[in-house]
């Protein structure tokens, strides 16, 4: 397993950056990259909920918002996949390491640094190199209109 670190300078506020990353609208257009219509479902968006990132097929993850400050930083712990409607651990017996996924915004003297970090395994790494980059891209765009 790898940790993969992604930055970006925004020229907005926290408040506009955090928004467009988490209001369900801008959330589809800015990970497009990954995949075109992906969605998550919540009951709330608060730290200890269950969360999960979804393809338009139903397919995708199975997470928990296990870090939450507002306007500034959240962790998801990714649990497991779900397929078919089925949900299924990553975690082998013994296993006990987080596979996380976490966004920071750190204000600077003119802009705003969003750092996302994502604990991914050899086959999604290639991936996950080339969607990042261009999600990030569109964030900054979104998040400077």
């Amino acid at each position: 397993m790898k940790t993969l670190i992604f930055n970006i300078n925004i020229n907005s506020n926290p408040e506009k950056i955090w928004k467009t990353l988490w209001d369900k609208e801008s959330y589809t257009e800015w990970t497009k990259p990954f995949t075109e219509g992906c969605y998550y479902e919540t009951e709330s968006f608060t730290e200890g909920n269950e969360i999960k990132f979804l393809s338009p097929t139903g397919d995708g993850m199975l997470s928990k918002i296990s870090s939450l400050k507002p306007n500034y930083f959240v962790a998801f712990e990714h649990l497991g996949m779900i397929m078919n409607g089925e949900k299924s651990s990553f975690k082998a017996e013994n296993d006990n390491h987080q596979y996380l996924e976490t966004y920071q915004l750190v204000q600077n003297e003119n802009s705003v640094t969003l750092t996302a970090k994502v604990d991914t395994l050899e086959p999604w790494e290639n991936s996950m190199n080339n969607a990042f980059p261009q999600a990030l891209e569109i964030i900054k765009q979104l998040s400077e209109q």
